[in-house]
């Protein structure tokens, strides 16, 4: 390997160490400066069992994570996942939740990740009455800021499936205080067939009675994507990938353990 020429005057010399010091003197602020990685959240993961139904004593397992705050108790968010994922779908939206201050409740709804029962496309007496005991939960586990009354501090969020749930939670659980869902749908069946083409479904003076028409062309591809993720999670217990949510370009246990995330 050819070495390098050095400089031959003194005043070259002092040029190229005072380069060399420069960008020494860079890197050592740049490495000071750097922003340090955020703390890990605490969570506790819980297999929980909940009713099959409304008084059945058949039962079913949700597989769920509480993301933890600084300090407890805090305001409570219910952070539900798309169609085809599970819990892990929203553990990114849950650690920032938490370290902004917020208890993070996710799970994986019935028929997916490790959670056993059959998929309901949030039943009100399965998925959305889970999503209530969820509550009950966090209450008895002092984990969630409560007013005078006993009234948790509750809210719910979620994308495409679990934005559905949070509108379903709502209404049926006075408990809920603010909800954000996200590029979702008030009725699945309404809105597969065509131009949600089934009126007299709807409730009168509803506030959202959706555009029905009789023309229109049936939503196979969303269809399609529906059953697959669902019957994939069936048979597989561990869905493959989640179902791509609206505007993507792609068609297609231990109780009470505790750990950091």
């Amino acid at each position: 390997m050819p070495r390098l020429p050095l400089p031959r005057t003194r005043g070259a010399r002092l040029t190229a160490l005072a380069a060399v010091v420069v960008v020494l003197a860079a890197g050592a602020v740049f490495w000071i400066t750097r922003p340090a990685a955020p703390a890990p959240v605490p969570t506790q993961d819980a297999l929980i069992d909940l009713p099959a139904a409304p008084g059945s004593a058949e039962q079913v397992k949700i597989d769920t994570t509480t993301y933890l705050p600084a300090t407890v108790p805090a305001p409570a968010v219910l952070l539900a996942h798309g169609f085809g994922g599970d819990k892990t779908s929203v553990a990114d939206d849950a650690r920032e939740l938490a370290r902004k201050g917020f208890v993070v409740m996710t799970w994986s709804a019935r028929g997916f990740g490790k959670s056993t029962g059959k998929i309901g496309l949030n039943d009100p007496d399965g998925e959305v009455a889970d999503a209530s005991h969820l509550i009950d939960r966090l209450v008895a586990e002092h984990q969630v800021t409560t007013d005078p009354n006993g009234d948790p501090k509750v809210a719910v969020t979620g994308a495409s499936y679990g934005g559905a749930l949070s509108l379903l939670l709502a209404g049926t659980d006075k408990r809920v205080d603010a909800i954000a869902p996200v590029i979702t749908y008030n009725d699945l069946a309404q809105g597969l067939v065509p131009n949600a083409a089934t009126p007299g479904l709807t409730a009168p003076g509803t506030p959202s009675a959706g555009a029905f028409a009789t023309d229109g062309v049936f939503k196979k591809s969303w269809a399609g994507i529906f059953f697959s993720a669902g019957s994939g999670a069936a048979s597989s217990g561990s869905p493959s990938a989640e179902a791509p949510e609206a505007g993507q370009e792609t068609d297609t246990g231990t109780t009470g353990a505790a750990g950091t995330a």
